[in-house]
Protein backbone atom coordinates (compact mmCIF):
# COMPACT_ATOMS: atom_id res chain seq x y z
CA UNK A 1 0.00 0.00 0.00
CA UNK A 2 2.79 2.45 1.12
CA UNK A 3 4.93 1.51 -2.29
CA UNK A 4 1.47 2.34 -4.41
CA UNK A 5 0.46 5.66 -2.26
CA UNK A 6 4.14 7.08 -3.48
CA UNK A 7 3.93 6.19 -6.75
CA UNK A 8 0.79 7.72 -7.08
CA UNK A 9 0.45 10.59 -4.87
CA UNK A 10 2.73 13.94 -4.39
CA UNK A 11 1.80 15.64 -1.11
CA UNK A 12 3.37 18.98 -2.52
CA UNK A 13 0.75 18.82 -5.51
CA UNK A 14 -2.37 18.12 -3.16
CA UNK A 15 -5.01 19.99 -1.96
CA UNK A 16 -7.96 19.55 0.74
CA UNK A 17 -9.85 20.52 3.34
CA UNK A 18 -9.23 17.61 5.58
CA UNK A 19 -5.67 17.75 7.26
CA UNK A 20 -2.71 15.26 6.93
CA UNK A 21 1.19 15.39 7.34
CA UNK A 22 1.65 13.05 4.96
CA UNK A 23 0.53 10.95 2.03
CA UNK A 24 -0.13 7.58 4.36
CA UNK A 25 -0.83 9.78 7.25
CA UNK A 26 -2.26 7.64 9.83
CA UNK A 27 -2.06 3.75 10.01
CA UNK A 28 -3.79 2.11 13.17
CA UNK A 29 -3.66 -1.46 14.15
CA UNK A 30 -6.65 -3.06 16.09
CA UNK A 31 -6.72 -6.08 17.82
CA UNK A 32 -9.28 -8.22 16.27
CA UNK A 33 -10.49 -11.66 17.57
CA UNK A 34 -8.54 -12.96 20.61
CA UNK A 35 -5.68 -10.73 19.62
CA UNK A 36 -4.05 -8.35 22.35
CA UNK A 37 -3.66 -4.51 22.08
CA UNK A 38 0.04 -5.92 22.86
CA UNK A 39 0.38 -8.07 20.13
CA UNK A 40 -1.42 -5.45 17.82
CA UNK A 41 1.56 -2.87 19.76
CA UNK A 42 4.23 -5.67 18.87
CA UNK A 43 3.65 -6.03 14.84
CA UNK A 44 2.96 -2.33 14.52
CA UNK A 45 6.56 -1.98 15.99
CA UNK A 46 7.97 -4.13 13.23
CA UNK A 47 5.96 -2.66 10.48
CA UNK A 48 7.17 0.81 11.41
CA UNK A 49 11.00 0.06 11.51
CA UNK A 50 9.93 -1.30 7.77
CA UNK A 51 8.07 1.16 6.69
CA UNK A 52 10.98 4.19 8.02
CA UNK A 53 13.96 2.20 6.71
CA UNK A 54 12.49 1.62 3.14
CA UNK A 55 10.66 4.60 2.49
CA UNK A 56 12.92 6.80 4.29
CA UNK A 57 10.15 9.04 5.76
CA UNK A 58 9.69 9.57 9.58
CA UNK A 59 7.31 7.39 11.30
CA UNK A 60 5.84 8.34 14.84
CA UNK A 61 4.08 6.15 16.99
CA UNK A 62 0.97 6.23 19.50
CA UNK A 63 -1.44 4.81 21.50
CA UNK A 64 0.09 0.83 22.99
CA UNK A 65 2.61 1.05 19.85
CA UNK A 66 4.35 4.38 21.87
CA UNK A 67 6.74 3.32 24.76
CA UNK A 68 4.28 6.24 27.08
CA UNK A 69 0.75 5.27 25.34
CA UNK A 70 1.56 8.69 23.54
CA UNK A 71 -1.68 9.82 22.05
CA UNK A 72 -2.24 10.36 18.02
CA UNK A 73 -3.59 13.94 19.27
CA UNK A 74 -0.52 15.11 21.20
CA UNK A 75 1.38 13.80 18.26
CA UNK A 76 -0.50 16.04 15.60
CA UNK A 77 -0.66 19.27 17.27
CA UNK A 78 3.10 18.69 18.52
CA UNK A 79 3.90 18.97 14.09
CA UNK A 80 0.96 21.25 13.15
CA UNK A 81 -1.46 19.00 11.80
CA UNK A 82 -4.32 21.43 13.01
CA UNK A 83 -3.02 24.46 10.89
CA UNK A 84 -4.08 24.55 8.05
CA UNK A 85 -2.21 26.76 5.51
CA UNK A 86 -4.12 28.13 2.75
CA UNK A 87 -6.80 30.08 2.41
CA UNK A 88 -8.01 29.93 6.80
CA UNK A 89 -9.50 26.33 6.05
CA UNK A 90 -7.87 24.39 4.04
CA UNK A 91 -4.42 22.38 3.81
CA UNK A 92 -1.90 22.86 0.48
CA UNK A 93 1.33 21.33 -0.56
CA UNK A 94 3.85 20.56 2.78
CA UNK A 95 2.94 22.90 5.46
CA UNK A 96 6.35 21.96 7.76
CA UNK A 97 10.07 22.18 7.63
CA UNK A 98 11.61 19.94 5.94
CA UNK A 99 14.00 19.33 8.96
CA UNK A 100 11.88 18.24 12.00
CA UNK A 101 12.70 19.40 15.57
CA UNK A 102 10.56 16.40 16.62
CA UNK A 103 12.54 12.93 16.62
CA UNK A 104 10.90 10.62 15.22
CA UNK A 105 10.37 7.10 16.21
CA UNK A 106 12.05 5.41 13.12
CA UNK A 107 12.71 7.00 9.73
CA UNK A 108 15.14 9.81 9.23
CA UNK A 109 14.29 13.96 10.70
CA UNK A 110 14.49 14.66 6.98
CA UNK A 111 11.18 15.01 5.27
CA UNK A 112 10.36 14.73 1.91
CA UNK A 113 8.06 17.51 0.59
CA UNK A 114 6.35 14.34 -1.71
CA UNK A 115 5.83 12.18 0.79
CA UNK A 116 5.23 13.63 3.95
CA UNK A 117 5.19 11.98 7.66
CA UNK A 118 3.55 8.80 8.66
CA UNK A 119 2.25 8.33 12.16
CA UNK A 120 1.20 4.37 13.14
CA UNK A 121 -0.61 3.51 16.42
CA UNK A 122 -2.27 0.42 18.32
CA UNK A 123 -5.23 1.07 19.75
CA UNK A 124 -8.61 -0.39 20.56
CA UNK A 125 -11.52 0.21 17.89
CA UNK A 126 -12.87 3.99 17.53
CA UNK A 127 -15.69 5.29 15.79
CA UNK A 128 -16.01 8.33 13.39
CA UNK A 129 -18.74 10.23 13.31
CA UNK A 130 -19.44 13.43 10.81
CA UNK A 131 -21.93 15.79 10.97
CA UNK A 132 -22.11 17.96 7.66
CA UNK A 133 -24.23 21.17 7.42
CA UNK A 134 -25.55 23.67 5.00
CA UNK A 135 -23.24 26.47 5.56
CA UNK A 136 -20.06 28.08 4.21
CA UNK A 137 -19.03 29.64 7.82
CA UNK A 138 -16.42 27.33 8.92
CA UNK A 139 -16.49 29.62 12.17
CA UNK A 140 -19.54 27.74 12.87
CA UNK A 141 -18.46 24.18 12.60
CA UNK A 142 -14.87 24.83 14.55
CA UNK A 143 -17.36 26.47 17.73
CA UNK A 144 -19.05 23.55 17.29
CA UNK A 145 -16.32 21.26 16.94
CA UNK A 146 -14.87 22.91 20.41
CA UNK A 147 -18.24 22.43 22.07
CA UNK A 148 -18.64 18.60 21.47
CA UNK A 149 -14.78 17.75 22.09
CA UNK A 150 -13.33 16.79 25.80
CA UNK A 151 -10.81 19.39 25.33
CA UNK A 152 -13.47 22.12 25.06
CA UNK A 153 -14.97 21.05 28.27
CA UNK A 154 -17.89 18.89 25.80
CA UNK A 155 -18.22 14.83 25.68
CA UNK A 156 -15.80 12.84 27.13
CA UNK A 157 -13.12 11.27 25.17
CA UNK A 158 -14.26 12.48 21.86
CA UNK A 159 -11.92 14.53 19.76
CA UNK A 160 -13.78 17.00 16.66
CA UNK A 161 -12.36 19.34 13.53
CA UNK A 162 -14.73 21.96 12.49
CA UNK A 163 -13.90 21.83 8.78
CA UNK A 164 -14.73 22.82 5.09
CA UNK A 165 -17.11 20.00 3.24
CA UNK A 166 -17.53 21.47 -0.24
CA UNK A 167 -18.24 24.51 -1.57
CA UNK A 168 -21.47 25.28 0.55
CA UNK A 169 -21.25 22.70 3.23
CA UNK A 170 -19.31 22.46 6.57
CA UNK A 171 -18.36 19.43 8.66
CA UNK A 172 -17.83 18.56 12.44
CA UNK A 173 -15.49 15.66 11.89
CA UNK A 174 -15.36 13.32 15.55
CA UNK A 175 -13.53 10.79 16.65
CA UNK A 176 -15.14 8.71 19.13
CA UNK A 177 -12.32 7.06 21.32
CA UNK A 178 -14.82 5.21 23.25
CA UNK A 179 -17.72 4.50 21.57
CA UNK A 180 -19.25 2.23 24.49
CA UNK A 181 -18.84 5.40 26.67
CA UNK A 182 -20.23 7.95 24.09
CA UNK A 183 -21.95 7.27 21.14
CA UNK A 184 -23.17 8.60 18.14
CA UNK A 185 -26.39 9.91 19.25
CA UNK A 186 -25.12 12.04 22.17
CA UNK A 187 -22.99 13.79 19.71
Amino acid sequence: MFEVAYETINLEQHSGTHPRLGVVDDIVLHPLARASLDEAAWLNKAVTTDIGNRFQVPVFLYGAAHPTGKALDSIRRELGYYRPNFMDNQWAGWTMPEILSVKPDEGPTCVSRARGITMIGARPWVRLYNVTMISTDVSVARRIARMVSARGGGLPTVQSLGLVHGENSIKIACMLLEPNRVEGDRV
